[in-house]
């Protein structure tokens, strides 16, 4: 199930944005951040379409494949035709948020249509002085936030035998790995779309990541020639779930101008000249789309 959202009164972007679940989060995001940037979007010319990957939200589950992450590639690839099917549009920027990096990724390096990913606090591999000063940094901030007696509680509850919270849900959630076969995937993948021309950007929250000097997250990635051309930004003032007011303007300034930058940047022939007379004008409307 997804909702297609299209600019009014302007000549749509020969390419389309897709937005779709930050872990089990419904589609519309995290303080309906999908829905607010469709919005960013409409008003500069981009068509979106935002959508729950099977199994999660609105859309049924599929058996399309033995894992989570196939399962996630054949959603988005879904999606992708019936946007492509919709709108006429050939090629998608994709933005992905939390457990999302690792299926928009996988799709990317599978799917040609998929030219730009926008990559919010995904995958980080800190080094040894980033992880010190974070846990440092937390340790004398979180005694004085009001939510630390409740999560120290929970912390307690979750180590001791026999507890159960922390069994993952079958088919939802992607098993955890080694820092060390995260980073080894993460390169691999990343390389492969630097040499198909994928553009990317990559954000991380100030509230996950807390501190950063020169691309502290990528580690010794940071030194590859292949990721020079990547764009990246430290969000100090947005924190993971976008909470606040100037959070979520910042959120949406930062990725409003990078997917537009990158929709409006190819030329189609559906951007030639103005409509004739009598053709119907795409609305600005949020449609169901199967």
């Amino acid at each position: 199930m997804g909702m297609l959202t299209v600019p009014a009164q302007r000549v749509p972007a020969p390419v389309a944005c897709l937005m779709f679940n930050m872990g089990a989060n419904h589609r519309v995001g995290p303080r309906r951040i999908n829905v607010k940037l469709a919005h960013v979007l409409a008003a500069r010319g981009v068509s979106s379409l935002r959508f729950d990957l099977g199994g999660i939200g609105d859309s049924d589950a599929l058996d399309t494949g033995p894992d989570l992450q196939t399962r996630a590639v054949h959603s988005l690839q879904a999606a992708m035709d019936v946007a492509q099917r919709m709108l006429g549009v050939g090629q998608f920027v994709t933005v992905a948020m939390c457990s999302g990096v690792e299926h928009a990724m996988s799709a990317a390096a599978v799917d040609a249509r998929m030219v730009a990913l926008s990559l919010f606090d995904g995958f980080a591999f800190p080094q040894r002085r980033t992880r010190w000063e974070l846990t440092v940094r937390r340790a004398l901030a979180a005694p004085l936030h009001p939510s630390f007696p409740g999560k120290a509680r929970r912390w307690v509850l979750r180590h001791l035998p026999g507890n159960t919270a922390t069994q993952a849900l079958p088919g939802y959630f992607v098993d955890r790995r080694p820092p060390n076969v995260n980073a080894l995937w993460f390169e691999a993948t990343m390389k492969r779309l630097v040499e198909r021309e994928v553009a990317v950007q990559l954000l991380y929250s100030g509230s996950l990541h807390v501190c950063d000097r020169d691309r502290d997250q990528l580690g010794a990635l940071r030194r590859e020639p292949f990721m020079q051309g990547l764009q990246y930004e430290f969000m100090r003032e947005v924190d993971h779930t976008v909470c606040t007011v100037k959070g979520q303007q910042l959120f949406l300034q930062s990725v409003g101008d990078w997917v537009a930058a990158h929709c409006l940047a190819t030329p189609g022939p559906e951007r030639q000249g103005r409509p004739a007379a009598g053709t119907p004008r795409a609305m600005a409307a949020t449609l169901a789309a199967p």
